[in-house]
């Protein structure tokens, strides 16, 4: 971006930002102490539901869509819950995906009982535990998933083929909803519906799928809905891409296939296209990086374009992280970032590359400049002479004004 904010204000952001981590922190420490719950293992569902707070009854109930017991009272309310839940047991498998199927039986398989890491997702929990089937519980300090009894003996009469076949169909339309959100970035639900129709060749049922896909953006937190769209977690503005969308009506959305759609699909994806490795190698030829920084850099570099942002954000980015050793390092770095962006699937270009869509909309394609975006640091690893831009040299961001005034300002 052209116009940077001055050192104040930028170091104000930066320790507002810093205490909102704090505190997020502190909100996250307390959210957990009062999810785990002390109770002796192995343990009936009226025992585990009697330790819940009425809020969180109240959760499994509009999750169940149990009706008629809103006015109940907590002790109530758990008693009616044990007698639903088990009833509800298949119902809500049934919209469940292959992760959430095999933790349930993984955890059924040791008898109702699995330690698990302070890596494990908080949400997840609370997502499962919001449909009365698994319950966080510690132990000796330590932290562990449980399934009421009752639940267990149910599993072994409810596992059957048509349960299998429908987690099936769940998990193949939740990782293509994913794979087609991270590409486009946002649909309509018809748009979506016609998508996965074609790519499974089979009917799906408008109120099944949206239900199977509200679960799923419950656990995994990668799907968001909006006034009949469904976007990519990360798009804060979709109606600049829906507009976008709509500004190119003459051309079709670019065409994944269903191999591409599952792979992106996965939580955590990270596209890696050729130009990508490239920049990643050549990367790894100048920094001690390792496979985690390495990543890091390429999901950020991909969220960068996906959002359409300007070029100059990359090289902003890259600069906060590493330390440039020469000028023509940086016209080299320059060189390879750009194709990468030129040959990154963005959002606003219904999934094509700017590359791709150069011959029709030329004005699309960032040409490679003819000067790097920033200034050449003096790092550990020289190669070739160092030259650094002059103060008052014109800003290579493009800008028009002089380095100093602009990307220059605080150095």
């Amino acid at each position: 971006m052209n116009n940077r904010m001055d050192k104040k204000t930028r170091n104000q952001l930066l320790k507002a930002l810093e205490n909102a981590k704090t505190h997020h922190r502190q909100l996250e420490i307390r959210r957990e102490q009062r999810l785990w719950k002390k109770i002796e293992l192995p343990c009936k569902l009226y025992t585990i539901l009697r330790s819940l707070t009425k809020n969180e009854l109240d959760v499994i109930r509009k999750n169940l869509n149990l009706r008629g017991m809103s006015s109940l009272k907590k002790d109530e309310l758990a008693r009616e819950l044990e007698r639903a839940i088990p009833i509800c047991f298949k119902l809500v498998l049934s919209v469940f995906d292959q992760e959430r199927y095999e933790l349930i039986r993984k955890i059924i398989k040791n008898s109702g009982v699995l330690p698990i890491d302070d890596e494990f997702p908080i949400s997840k929990i609370e997502s499962l535990m919001g449909y009365g089937i698994i319950f966080p519980v510690i132990k000796k300090e330590k932290k562990i998933l449980t399934i009421p009894t009752e639940l267990c003996v149910e599993f072994e009469h409810i596992d059957d083929t048509e349960l299998q076949e429908k987690i099936r169909r769940n998990t193949e339309w939740i990782l293509l909803t994913h794979g087609l959100l991270y590409y486009y970035g946002v649909l309509n639900t018809s748009k979506i519906l016609d998508r996965i129709r074609s790519l499974t060749e089979q009917k799906v049922e408008i109120g099944e799928y949206l239900h199977v896909i509200h679960t799923a953006s419950d656990y995994y937190d990668q799907v968001r809905f909006s006034n009949g769209y469904l976007k990519d977690h990360r798009i804060f503005d979709e109606k600049k891409i829906i507009d976008q969308h709509k500004m190119r009506s003459d051309i079709d959305y670019y065409p994944f296939s269903k191999k591409q759609l599952l792979k992106a699909g996965v939580p955590g994806y990270i596209e890696k296209t050729p130009a990508m490795k490239k920049f990643l190698r050549f990367l790894l030829e100048h920094y001690d990086l390792t496979a985690g920084e390495t990543d890091e850099i390429a999901i950020q570099m991909n969220n960068i374009i996906h959002m359409d942002l300007e070029p100059s954000m990359m090289f902003q980015y890259l600069q906060s992280r590493l330390e440039f050793p020469s000028f023509e390092f940086v016209q080299q770095l320059t060189e390879k970032m750009m194709d990468v962006y030129n040959n990154s699937h963005m959002w606003v270009l219904k999934g094509y590359t700017p590359a791709e869509l150069s011959k029709k909309e030329k004005t699309h394609l960032n040409p490679v400049p003819s000067e790097p975006f920033g200034q050449a640091g003096t790092g550990t690893k020289e190669r070739g002479n160092s030259r650094k831009i002059g103060r008052n040299d014109p800003c290579p961001c493009g800008s028009g004004k002089k380095y100093k005034k602009c990307c220059g300002k605080d150095q």
